[in-house]
């Protein structure tokens, strides 16, 4: 009979405690971040039903994998419980004391630890212990958050090569074709003369002994369509203005020099009477530099050199031996192994030869020096641009904004790029800006048009965000 008592005094005891435990633990504003070099943990919970002889020990622990890190525990007692350890300094400093006619009420748990490395990502659980009068009971923990990121850090993706500045139509053209360059260029006319022949480039072609232009020769009609293209692209533009015309005459090695000299004139004469009355330019004559080569010797001369003819050497020594004034040296060629070579040269070098028309244009764009940047290509050819001309100011500003950003300093930065928010180009950067801030919804709004827009690095971004949001709470 003694037994059976104590059995039912036992399921009485445990029956009473779960009568004053609360009837249920309700986590709200669970929040879990890391502040400096500190892990920050609070939530509420509400208290229901508490006996006033009761206490329940909250047991909060940080766990990530078999790393654990337990926190301050809080004890919330009863009334009569409260003051029995207080009068023992059981839970004096660290419990909260409840009133049956308080309830029901929400107690506040902070906490806050030294950050860990293994801390980057943790789970929240939190343990109950419910003591009565003569008994205890720990329940399960309870998991309040799980893999939790507290730490992430973001390695923001964006080009880091300046950009190049963009062109106007003209100075693109200029990059295009041999025969046209900005005026810097001038001073080494004679220079980039003899480079163009060796290339073939900018050439108009004559039939043997004239010096009329002939648009059925094959390579004529394309140049001088080009030139005229030319001259329209510098009289459209308001800053540009044409500045010099370069033109060349020359002869083949063949027939008396006196001859062959005039021919040159007369081809380049020809030229630029064609360029005068046929496209539509200034009627200027001081616009034209002409320049008679009279025999093209160094156009033959490296021809050979370039060649595998029989007597290559042979034939090189007599043209380097002599001077254009020297007629005899054609008579060698002409004698040199029985005329053998010289037939050669003459079916395959001096149709090339007997041409007048090497051309140079020569622009100005009028800018201000202190705004302009010179650029200049592998064949030593000068563009000049305008970093704050319409087509390129979102170039410079960008320029600008990247060194700003590849140092740090983001708010910078994106002052730069206030007025290109609508610049495909920049979205990506503004973006950037924005999420390196903390502003994740702005930084979205850019980074998703510039994603639309192909940008490579926006997706990267992107995630970075996707990421960065498991911080927030």
């Amino acid at each position: 009979m003694k037994r059976a008592l104590t059995a039912i005094l036992s399921l009485f005891s445990v029956a009473q405690l779960w009568a004053a435990a609360p009837e249920k633990l309700t986590p709200e504003n669970t929040k879990i971040r890391k502040v400096d070099q500190n892990v920050e943990v609070s939530f509420d919970v509400t208290v229901d039903k508490l006996k006033p002889n009761y206490k329940v020990v909250i047991s909060p622990v940080l766990y990530n994998g078999t790393n654990r890190q337990a926190l301050d525990e809080t004890v919330v007692t009863g009334k009569r419980r409260s003051l029995y350890e207080t009068r023992n300094r059981e839970t004096a400093d660290k419990g909260t004391a409840i009133a049956r006619k308080e309830l029901p009420a929400t107690i506040r748990y902070r906490a806050i630890v030294p950050y860990r490395d293994w801390m980057s990502s943790v789970s929240l659980a939190v343990g109950q212990t419910v003591t009565g009068c003569c008994s205890e009971e720990t329940r399960a923990d309870r998991i309040l958050a799980a893999d939790k990121l507290l730490y992430y850090e973001i390695d923001p993706a964006f080009g880091t090569v300046p950009l190049e500045y963009q062109l106007t139509e003209l100075e693109k053209y200029s990059l295009e074709n041999p025969f046209l360059h900005p005026v810097e260029d001038y001073p080494n006319r004679y220079d980039i003369l003899f480079n163009e022949r060796d290339k073939g480039t900018s050439v108009v072609q004559f039939k043997v002994g004239s010096h009329m232009i002939d648009m059925n020769i094959p390579g004529n009609k394309e140049l001088l369509n080009a030139v005229g293209k030319a001259f329209r692209l510098i009289l459209d533009d308001p800053n540009a203005s044409l500045k010099q015309i370069v033109i060349a005459g020359y002869a083949s090695p063949e027939g008396s020099l006196a001859f062959n000299t005039a021919l040159a004139q007369k081809r380049a004469e020809s030229f630029k009477n064609y360029l005068q009355h046929n496209l539509d330019m200034p009627q200027d004559d001081k616009l034209f530099e002409l320049y008679n080569g009279r025999e093209d010797w160094d156009g033959l001369r490296r021809l050979v050199a370039a060649s595998d003819m029989e007597y290559r050497q042979e034939a090189l020594d007599i043209i380097d031996s002599y001077t254009i004034e020297q007629e005899e040296r054609k008579t060698k060629l002409k004698q040199l192994a029985g005329g053998k070579p010289y037939a050669y040269m003459l079916e395959s070098f001096y149709p090339s030869l007997r041409n007048a028309g090497y051309l140079q244009v020569y622009y100005d764009i009028d800018r201000t020096a202190s705004i302009a940047t010179a650029v200049t290509d592998e064949n030593g050819r000068t563009t000049w641009i305008d970093p704050d001309s319409p087509e390129n100011i979102g170039v410079t500003l960008i320029n600008k904004a990247m060194k700003h950003m590849t140092a740090g300093d983001y708010e910078t930065a994106l002052k730069e790029l206030e007025t290109q928010r609508d610049n495909p180009a920049a979205q990506n950067y503004i973006g950037v800006c924005f999420m390196m801030k903390g502003d994740y919804d702005q930084a979205e709004t850019f980074l998703r048009k510039a994603e639309k827009n192909g940008d490579q690095y926006a997706p990267i971004n992107l995630e970075h965000i996707r990421q960065a949001k498991r911080i927030e709470f």
